[in-house]
């Protein structure tokens, strides 16, 4: 049938009227015009005579971005969330194009800063765990309850999602962004006048912790909405901000302590993490509708049904394991330089760790780009089995090369998951779910990234050795490897479709 929309005559073949609607005509060509009933859904062909509506074209630089409804499988249209604060992909209908263009790019900066200032300083965590092992272990603190500094942030940082999806959901990402930016500067900056290991666990472990879940479920979940195609490359590009920050951040911090102490570094990254995460509060937003039905805002919290889905249960699975696996090199390796190889651990051992999170970096973006090309769970998979196997170049190294190339292999694959985690779980639950599939998946990191420091260093001093702790590493590596393969065997020969 022929309608007339934004003033362009449109087929549409799919009409579907909830009530009798009043039609008269008003062309001269007999064709008639819908009344603006609201219970009237048209879905128009293609979008090649529609207008922008009620928004200004930047520039006209703004290039458009299709969200298709085969994109938002799995999504329950009783119980969708809103994914960025004012906007909800819950009533997207076919073919909605969105605002992108620069705004997008500026965006994915702004989640760059996030990540780089976030990740790039739990990259070179273990930095700051040797110089508090050698200032709390003078004092008789053992190593393990040294390291729930670290496991306090971490496990803060994934688990306070459960607070903070259904917060960013209800009061927007504006509000979510600008307190995690503050709350995470200031735990920071109070770490610096702490004098008791205790004071340190509230402050860089759990002040620290709260605010970067704050920032990282925002820069996770906005710029996921400006792109489909290139969203792979999109997230890579934000999440490389670990390796970039991880890079730099790795000669400088050691460089500092050596200058003007562990106390005046944490004030000087503190400023520095404040200056990244408020820029990046105040350019990034959820994008604006250009053309297509109207989108509607919710303010469901949680849509919990989609843990139902098998397969988003594998996932979930594998987010568990990752949580156990990922940290601990970032902590142990400048202690094991020292320890095994013989390296100063704020010299040789944070330059390790600059090397891998460069080499992070790069992976970040390469393997962001074959997940769009080959599919991103397919990609995950191997990259974790990659992951796993690059442990036993730890396991058996002597020398300072053979910890240069685990640290160049470590680094290029293990950020595979930060990479994908967007793409993977939209795959799953489809777009109108991603906030919450976020949530759920950031909260089930939190057992791992709360207990794998201590679990390590346990596992370290009562075998003496770093073997089995590197064991321990790599196992986990192997079974979320093995999960993701079970989630691709059960897309093909379940769902009967490609394992994407």
């Amino acid at each position: 049938m022929n309608i007339s929309y934004e003033n362009s005559t449109i087929n549409s073949s799919t009409t579907t009227v909830n009530q009798n609607i009043n039609s008269n005509s008003n062309s001269t060509s007999g064709i008639s015009s819908p009344s603006p009933n609201p219970t009237l859904q048209v879905r128009p062909d293609s979008f090649s005579d529609r207008k922008p509506t009620d928004v200004s074209l930047e520039d006209g630089l703004h290039h458009r971005h299709h969200l298709h409804k085969d994109d938002r499988k799995g999504s329950d249209p009783g119980c969708e969330d809103s994914l960025s604060g004012g906007i909800s992909m819950s009533d997207v209908d076919d073919d909605v194009v969105m605002e992108s263009g620069y705004r997008g790019y500026l965006v994915v900066f702004g989640g760059f800063l996030i990540i780089l200032a976030l990740i790039g300083y739990v990259s070179i965590y273990g930095i700051f765990q040797s110089k508090y092992n050698e200032i709390y272990g003078a004092r008789g603190y053992t190593q393990s309850s040294i390291s729930f500094v670290g496991s306090l942030a971490s496990g803060f940082q994934f688990g306070f999602t459960i607070i903070a999806g259904p917060a960013m959901n209800r009061f927007g990402h504006k509000i979510i962004l600008w307190s995690g930016c503050i709350i995470a500067s200031l735990g920071l900056l109070l770490a610096s006048w702490c004098t008791e290991l205790w004071q340190v666990y509230l402050t860089q472990g759990v002040m620290f912790g709260i605010g970067a879940s704050l920032l990282n479920i925002t820069a996770t979940a906005i710029p996921p909405l400006w792109y489909d195609k290139n969203r792979g490359l999109a997230m890579g590009i934000c999440f490389c901000g670990a390796g970039v920050g991880g890079l730099g951040l790795g000669f400088a911090i050691p460089a500092l302590i050596n200058s003007v102490d562990i106390y005046w570094t944490l004030r000087i990254f503190a400023i520095f993490h404040f200056v990244c995460t408020a820029f990046a509060a105040a350019v990034m937003r959820a994008p604006r509708q250009l053309a297509g039905p109207p989108v509607e805002t919710k303010r469901e919290v949680m849509n919990w049904s989609i843990m139902k889905d098998f397969g988003f249960l594998l996932w979930f699975l594998c987010a568990c394991l990752f949580g156990f696996a990922y940290v601990v090199p970032f902590a142990y390796l400048p202690s094991f330089a020292k320890d095994v190889v013989g390296l100063d651990p704020n010299v040789q051992g944070g330059q390790l760790l600059a090397i891998m999170s460069g080499a992070n970096a790069i992976g970040r973006i390469l393997i962001g780009i074959a997940g769009d090309r080959l599919g991103a769970i397919p990609i995950a998979a191997v990259s974790f089995m990659a992951t796993g196997a690059s442990s036993f170049i730890w396991m058996f190294a002597t020398t300072h090369g053979q910890l240069l190339a685990y640290s160049i292999v470590y680094g290029f694959f293990s950020g595979t998951f930060f990479t994908m985690i967007a793409s993977i779980t939209a795959n799953i639950t489809g777009l109108a779910n991603l906030g919450s599939g976020l949530t759920i998946i950031y909260l089930v990191n939190t057992p791992g990234n709360l207990f794998t420091l201590p679990i390590a260093g346990k596992i370290f001093e009562q075998s003496g050795n770093y073997k089995a702790m590197i064991g321990y590493d790599a196992a986990m590596w192997f079974a979320g490897g093995i999960v993701l393969f079970a989630l691709m065997a059960y897309n093909h020969s379940i769902k009967h479709v490609n394992a994407v």
